[in-house]
Order: C-alpha cells, then structure tokens, then sequence
C-alpha cells in the first residue's frame, strides 16, 4: 500500500510542475532590454488579454507576432492594433490586416521569416519603446528560441 501511495504523489508532483510550466510558458515574460527597449515575449496569449496589456504599456510598442493573432487582434481589438508603432507580421509577407485599419497604423511589415523581422527591427530599434514577441502554432517553439537567442546576443 505504500508503493502505491508513494507512486501517486510522485504523479501529482509531476503534474503540478507540468501544470506551472505551461502557466508560465502562457504568460507575459520579460527579457530584459534590447537597445533601450523593454522586451517581452508571450506564448499563445488570449487576444483581450494582449489587447488590454498594449494598452497600459507606457511607451510605443513594436509588435512581432504571427498572421493568426494579429488576425485575431483585428477582429477582437481594431484599436488596439491601430495602436502599435510598428506590427510586424512573420510568417507571411501579404498582410491580412483589413484595409481599414492599416492606413491609421504607424508601420506594418509582412515577412517570410522572423529572421527578415529582426533585420527589420535592427535598423528601425528605437529606445524608450516596448517590444512585444507572441506567437503560436506549430513552429513556436523554434520561433521563441529564434527570438530569445536575437535578444541575448545583442544585448
């Protein structure tokens, strides 16, 4: 009957620490700073939630997310999305923003690839500014390690 006591707990400890894990994978995660910016990353984030954290961010933001939640932000959040200084989108050079709302936007850039992005965002980096990775799908994970190895290398 021990064993067996022994072997659930060890479950249940297992489970908590899988469960605090992807909590935190989920939630808004600060870098550090890159060239005067505030960085922060997000996995998988509820679009309300983005919207409402853009919105109390105290500088400009700059924005590199994927096709599907800044789709979604169009849908959930248009003001939002006017909002941000630069959006920039990853995964595919035609931008799916609808064409009402890309003329009051700052800068919005579609690329084939994050790298293209952070070429983007190395000539265009301005101090005093929020910059804010999201992402989701299948790829996240190669992406997020993309993202977070660009910002410990020049910082």
């Amino acid at each position: 009957m021990e064993i067996k006591k022994v072997g659930q707990q060890d479950q249940l400890l297992q489970a908590r620490k899988e469960s605090l894990e992807a909590a935190e994978k989920m939630a808004l995660r600060p870098l550090g700073k890159l060239w005067g910016m505030d960085v922060f990353t997000w996995y998988k984030p509820a679009v309300t939630e983005l919207a409402a954290t853009i919105s109390t961010f105290p500088f400009p933001v700059f924005w590199l997310s994927n096709e599907a939640i800044i789709q979604e932000m169009a849908l959930v959040d248009p003001e939002t999305l006017r909002s941000v200084q630069w959006c920039a989108q990853f995964d595919n050079p035609q931008l799916s923003i609808p064409s009402d709302i890309i003329p009051e936007m700052s800068l919005v850039t579609g690329t084939e690839s994050l790298e293209d992005a952070l070429e983007f965002l190395k000539k265009n980096k301005k101090a005093r500014h929020i910059l804010l990775f999201t992402v989701q799908g299948n790829e996240w994970k190669t992406k997020m390690e993309i993202f977070e190895n660009f910002v410990r290398l020049h910082q």
